[in-house]
């Protein structure tokens, strides 16, 4: 009889470790609702704000013009490293007098 009762105490224990797991993630769930709800109409907003300042042919063309700079930009930094940082450097190594080769 004690058998059972201990393993209905261990049993009541997990379930009510359950409960406040399932609790504290119902929480984390409508917190994050609540914080992409917010980030969706802030998006919605901004996509409105920019439809109407492009919405002339001479705003549209800067728009484009600024975009094609930064992505040409960012292509350039990205390549970079790998055209020009491309050389690796030989570091003496710590365990005697064995050189490795290490990106610098």
């Amino acid at each position: 009889m004690n058998e059972l009762g201990s393993k209905l105490s261990a049993l009541k224990n997990i379930t009510i470790d359950m409960h406040q797991e399932v609790s504290a993630q119902d929480r984390l769930l409508d917190e994050s609702n609540q914080a992409f709800g917010g980030l969706g109409q802030t998006m919605r907003q901004s996509y409105s704000r920019m439809n109407r300042m492009i919405s002339t042919r001479h705003k549209r063309q800067l728009c484009y013009y600024v975009t094609i700079i930064v992505v040409v930009f960012f292509f350039f930094y990205y390549f970079s490293g790998y055209l020009f940082g491309s050389s690796a450097k030989t570091v003496p190594s710590s365990e005697g007098s064995a050189e490795r080769e290490h990106e610098i």
